[in-house]
């Protein structure tokens, strides 16, 4: 690879690429299937939010520099297809976690419980009071739950949470 601008993967087959011969200093985004082993993700890849997981990733892709390669292989090179491409792996980056997250097979009850409420517009305070529990616990419980979400806002928790099934 000799990208210049960026490099957009999708590891779910069909296209090989072999992770250690990435060019250094372009930026990287790599999607994984939602059940890949996170250790078998390469160790300079982790923790940059270059790399998240995605349920139901169809298929293998990379996008390079205005060019795709797609499974067969097939190399593609029309603008107009190109950036179709391009605007999927978008779309399924914006959903995806980070494959630091551990995997998650659901939530306990008063996580339920809680995002729930908060999603419905009730304040940590008064989630709190319905629980007989503190805001502060309240806190800590969504702190909890956006980090196994990997999400960086509670609006983006709440997203994701939906997105898993989880309200």
């Amino acid at each position: 690879m000799r990208a210049q601008t960026e490099i957009d993967l999708c590891m779910s087959g069909g296209v090989d690429v072999d992770l250690r011969f990435l060019p250094r200093g372009t930026p990287v985004r790599v999607l994984y299937p939602d059940d890949v082993d996170r250790a078998s993700v390469p160790d300079f890849l982790r923790g940059h939010d270059q790399v998240r997981v995605c349920a139901g990733l169809p298929t293998g892709l990379v996008l390079c520099d205005g060019t795709a390669v797609v499974p067969g292989p097939a190399t593609v090179t029309a603008p107009e297809t190109v950036a179709l491409l391009k605007a999927w792996f978008d779309h399924l980056w914006a959903g995806a976690m980070s494959a630091d997250t551990r995997a998650v097979e659901g939530l306990t009850d008063q996580e339920r419980t809680i995002l729930r409420l908060l999603a419905g517009g009730v304040t940590d305070d008064a989630a709190a009071a319905r629980l007989g529990t503190s805001a502060r616990s309240v806190r800590r419980v969504m702190s909890g739950v956006m980090g196994r979400l990997g999400a960086r806002s509670r609006f983006q928790a709440g997203q994701l949470a939906a997105r898993r099934g989880w309200l």
